[in-house]
């Protein structure tokens, strides 16, 4: 078990240090597009695929009631994933759909190989004209063919679906703090 235990921390610290060299440029570029968005009144919409959906819900309670310090709200919105809806695969599409609109933002978070309801919404956030945010793992064959020149992927180099999770609540965590910091430097110094 001890030897299990050592293993599973490995694997965790070589995705990140992989994650480190891979994946500052993909954060930057999707935290700008949040600041920009968010500063021109936009709102930020949020959903996950699976285990990724309490990642999305996480993510929107952090932007609304502050990470790293006190502040006014952010307007980011979990998508619901009500499974009493009659078409399963089309429920954050709906929503997109209803309440979308240009400018927006569509943050989309999947630990998947195959994620039809994240595509189904981008495919609505399309013809909304809002910008998608991505974050994936390395196994994704859905999201990334539906990214744009100004949309961001940020692509954890992993398969592994535990440590694609890790990095998905990593990623939003870090995407939180730099957002704050950039609308409020104020308090990021002290």
């Amino acid at each position: 078990m001890h030897d299990a235990i050592k293993r599973l921390f490995t694997e965790g610290i070589q995705t990140q240090i992989a994650a480190a060299d891979l994946l500052q440029e993909p954060l930057v570029r999707a935290a700008e597009l949040l600041v920009q968005s968010l500063l021109q009144n936009q709102r930020v919409y949020c959903c996950g695929e699976a285990t990724a959906h309490a990642t999305a819900r996480q993510f929107t309670h952090m932007m609304l009631t502050g990470l790293n310090f006190e502040r006014p709200p952010f307007p980011v919105s979990a998508l619901h994933a009500d499974f009493g809806a009659t078409d399963h695969h089309s429920i954050f599409a709906q929503q997109i759909s209803a309440i979308g609109q240009s400018g927006d933002v569509l943050l989309v978070l999947s630990a998947s190989e195959q994620s039809p309801r994240l595509t189904r919404a981008m495919e609505a956030a399309l013809a909304r004209d809002m910008l998608i945010i991505a974050v994936t793992g390395d196994h994704d064959q859905d999201v990334a063919g539906f990214l744009g020149p100004d949309d961001v992927e940020i692509r954890i180099p992993s398969t592994n679906l535990a440590r694609v999770s890790e990095h998905l609540l990593q990623s939003v965590n870090m995407l939180c703090s730099l957002v704050e910091t950039a609308i409020f430097p104020q308090e990021g110094d002290e």
